[in-house]
């Protein structure tokens, strides 16, 4: 399975931080991982340590409900691996907070096809082997040897502090082998009483102990704060990563996904269509209507995808009248559903136990629980949300309002309607529920912004015969609101007045209706003045305000925006400009470069090897690096069986393998021969060396790549007769990755929200240049690496220029901003400037600066480059 983008940005973080901490302490390779990412209030303070295992690296990656976090643990082994742990294949201890998870993610990481089986499969050469944490005793000396080994338990499995109540820390003689070699000294418990009292006790913890593995927490961060430091010390790990959707304070958090990056990947549906209803039999009614009217779209699909409700019934207690039993008669009797299509999945009743909803032969379409499901449970069918509790509480919503919004497939549907949430509460007004579902999405992961723009009413009623109904289209209603009695509006504006309507609703209250045209600042004035009365009145505002500024958008509106791409020939054939291109274009020949590897040295101490590569110094202990050696038998090593690994832990899609072998042979040789170090010591640092060849290859690329660059800009391989290839933004996906939330309001934006934009500094000052001036029609915040981003290539890679604007006569402006310390600004600049020369005159590339070289502001510098004049 294809990793998302905010995936792969999570893992880069986690590489970051992983690489840094092998040279540096914890504290400073987490500076070196959030350095220029935007965490926004996750980056408060700096790293907080473990109690216990102060040296061991621990660091979190946030993804909201529905990112994806098992798939992403998954490939983060395989990161952890090459950029710390130095193995070749890893001890995991994935711990996760319920038996239901915990049953799920052995099941996934079992089953032989599924992607997170698949993904460590192939970051380990099939050598893995999963256990439950009950399977401990089928566990070898032998497996830790061979293969990655992944034991996945609860972390109440660890958590007593009283360790005789735990079996993980019982002395238990069928773990004997794993403690042939063991010495007193290594820091494992010891028995405490008995005929073995003070031997080293042959516990599951002390063989983790032993094998320092690596621990992973899938939302298990209750683990950190719920255990001693003692506890935690005990089983030894190596590093620790945590992913979760709420991380807690102190769990260094080094990347963040947005919802709206979710959105954009099409791994949720979004937005969600809220109604509310005064009776639980109302909401159930609608319930049951919405999922016939998606299953009659669903129909239609080629994915043969087969819409689910999922109703949470009230718990059966005193008082309470819509209990699972009454739910499912009300459902069998008077909305007439076949009592096969019904199942209840609750703590006394498992009827999902088994079952494969995604089986096209499955006739389930309507599923009651109470909060079995709010952990584990996982069907991207379920589209229809029905809470028959408040909205309002929290706790089993936001994780059952969770199973909704997990998109089928993660694509994108043909049918809008499948690509949005649908939610059917029972509460006394539209306000309240809207308010609460906002709070449920909040506490998900959602940014107000988000949360706000993604709730939008449902209209009474829907038409089975496939009449339309309106719910598609995001011009929202005014705000009404159901008050008991009229407001004294004596002291309010003139414009306040104005602007509220109000006239019986026909039932004993009054209906106050704000009018849709008013400014922001009177809606906001009434919905402060009406909060005492009718509460929820101002988030109701503050909601109308988002949806009504994401209607006016030009995206909204479907207004095109394309951009010329930059095009390269190379070798005759045409194609868009990459970083690879560079280098295919000055020409790649791995041989033709000397094998030295710079910086590279050893120096061999009492109890450890130190390596030294370009300033980073690597230490194993001889301990380890015999350990090492004894796990892949590499007991008759010689410079062809060092080349061989070096080959096999290095190798480049880019260069043939015979080549790129002969070029891993040429580096041992001349570090044996040429400068003397012994091969048994380079076989014990074969990791340091491998850090180093890849480090060396890298570099060769780039210079390669910048020989190419210039090149291009003296006109090789600019093309004489380009196609005229266009990025085009999609109006339908923008992923503003940390939105902008300052008080200026932007109306030329071709999205609603606007990513990665602070309210203040000179990128802000920048943004409001390009939106104040008369020739742009529109623009869009470039958010970098995200999905449908527009980006330039250079040596080392993409770069994604701030802004882009299209202006009323047809050009498209791209603006970068030169930051006060850009290494890479001359090349960008010059990348860009080729990229307008060769456009035709539909591309303009500027280089922004605070104050230029003449005196020129930003905007004086924007309108001499489209030819206004200043």
């Amino acid at each position: 399975m294809e990793l998302k983008r905010y995936q792969t940005r999570a893992l880069d973080a986690l590489r970051t931080f992983l690489s840094a901490a092998k040279v540096k302490s914890p504290a400073l390779a987490y500076a070196d991982a959030i350095a220029g990412a935007d965490l926004g209030n996750y980056a408060l303070g700096g790293y907080t340590p473990v109690e216990g295992l102060e040296a061991v690296p621990y660091c979190c990656l946030r993804l909201p409900t529905g990112g994806g976090k098992t798939l992403l643990a998954s490939h983060a082994i395989k990161v952890a691996a090459d950029a710390y742990l130095d193995r070749a294949r890893v001890p995991v201890i994935w711990l996760v907070p319920s038996n239901t998870i915990q049953a799920q993610t052995l099941d996934a990481l079992k089953q032989p096809r599924h992607p997170y089986r698949v993904a460590l499969e192939e970051a380990f050469d099939g050598a893995v082997a999963v256990f439950d944490i009950s399977e401990r005793r089928q566990i070898r000396p032998q497996d830790f040897l061979e293969k990655t080994v992944v034991v996945v338990a609860t972390y109440q499995a660890f958590r007593v502090e009283d360790t005789s109540n735990r079996n993980v820390y019982a002395d238990d003689e069928n773990l004997e082998d794993h403690f042939r070699d063991a010495r007193r000294g290594e820091g494992l418990d010891v028995v405490n009483d008995g005929p073995r009292c003070g031997e080293i006790a042959l516990s599951f913890a002390n063989v983790l102990h032993r094998q320092r593995p690596l621990m992973i927490l899938d939302e298990a961060h209750n683990f950190m704060t719920g255990l001693s430091g003692g506890t935690k010390a005990r089983l030894n790990p190596s590093a620790i990563v945590e992913l979760t959707a709420t991380p807690k304070p102190g769990s260094n958090v080094i990347a963040v996904a947005t919802a709206m990056e979710l959105k954009a990947e099409d791994m949720i549906k979004m937005p969600v269509h809220l109604s509310q209803h005064g009776s639980w039999q109302q909401a159930v009614a609608h319930a049951v209507q919405n999922r016939a009217w998606l299953a009659r779209i669903a129909a239609n699909d080629p994915a043969g995808i087969r819409p689910i409700a999922l109703y949470q019934a009230m718990p059966a207690a005193e008082g309470n009248e819509a209990t699972v039993e009454v739910l499912k008669a009300h459902l069998i009797e008077q909305e007439r559903i076949p009592e096969e299509a019904i199942v209840v999945a609750t703590g006394d009743q498992r009827g999902l136990d088994g079952v494969n909803l995604f089986d096209p032969a499955c006739r389930i379409e309507h599923v009651i629980t109470v909060q079995a499901l709010k952990e584990g449970w996982d069907c991207s069918y379920a589209y229809v949300f029905c809470s028959l509790a408040s909205i309002r509480s929290s706790g089993a919503v936001e994780q059952l309002l969770g199973r909704v919004l997990r998109m089928p497939f993660a694509t994108r549907r043909a049918s809008e309607e499948l690509n949005r949430a649908y939610a059917h509460v029972s509460e006394i007004s539209f306000a309240a529920a809207a308010n609460g579902l906002m709070d449920r999405l909040t506490e998900m992961g959602f940014d107000d912004r988000s949360a706000r723009e993604a709730i939008l009413e449902m209209p009474p009623s829907f038409d089975l015969e496939g009449g339309d109904i309106g719910p598609l289209y995001r011009v929202p209603e005014p705000v009404k609101l159901t008050v008991n009695e009229r407001p004294d509006t004596s002291d309010w504006s003139m414009a306040a007045r104005q602007a509220l309507r109000m006239a019986d609703d026909g039932e004993g209250k009054v209906l106050a209706v704000i009018d849709a045209h008013a400014s922001d600042e009177v809606k906001r004035e009434i919905g402060k003045a009406m909060e005492a009365i009718a509460p929820g009145a101002a988030e109701a505002v503050e909601r109308n305000i988002v949806q009504t500024e994401a209607a006016k958008s030009p995206a909204v509106r479907g207004v095109p925006f394309a951009v010329p791409q930059l095009e390269i020939e190379v070798q005759g054939e045409l194609d868009l400009a990459y970083p690879e291109s560079f280098v295919d274009l000055a020409g790649w020949d791995l041989l033709a470069h000397d094998a030295e590897l710079p910086g590279f040295s050893m120096t061999e101490q009492p109890d450890s090897y130190e390596f030294d590569i370009r300033g980073d110094r690597l230490v194993y202990s001889h301990m380890a690096t015999t350990l090492e050696l004894a796990l892949d038998g590499a007991t008759n090593w010689d410079e062809a069986a060092l080349a061989r690994f070096l080959d096999r832990q290095t190798r480049q899609a880019h260069t043939g393998q015979a080549t790129y072998l002969e070029y891993c042979r040429r580096v041992v040789v001349g570090l044996v021969q040429d400068q003397g170090m012994a091969l048994a010591a380079l076989v014990r640092g074969k990791y340091a060396l491998k850090r180093a060849v890849l480090a060396r290859v890298a570099e060769l690329r780039t210079l390669t790549a910048k020989q190419g660059v210039q090149l291009f800009l003296g006109g090789v391989g600019v093309p004489a007769n380009p196609v005229g290839a266009l990025h085009h933004f999609d109006p339908n996906r923008y992923d503003a990755r940390n939105p902008y939330q300052g008080g200026f309001r932007f109306r030329k934006h071709y999205y609603s929200a606007i990513g990665d934009l602070k309210s203040q500094g000179e990128e802000f000052e920048c943004a409001q240049a390009i939106d104040r001036l008369d020739a742009v029609k529109h623009w869009v915040r470039n958010v970098d690496r995200t999905y449908g981003a527009y980006r330039l290539p250079t040596s080392g890679n993409f770069f994604y220029p701030d802004f882009i604007a299209e202006l009323h006569d047809g050009r498209q402006l791209i603006v970068e901003y030169k930051g006060p310390t850009d290494p890479d600004a001359a090349e960008k600049n010059n990348i860009g400037l080729k990229a307008e020369e060769t456009s035709g005159g539909r591309l303009l590339f500027l280089m922004a600066v605070k104050r230029d070289a003449d005196g020129r502001g930003v905007t004086e510098q924007i309108l001499h480059k489209i030819g206004a004049g200043v």
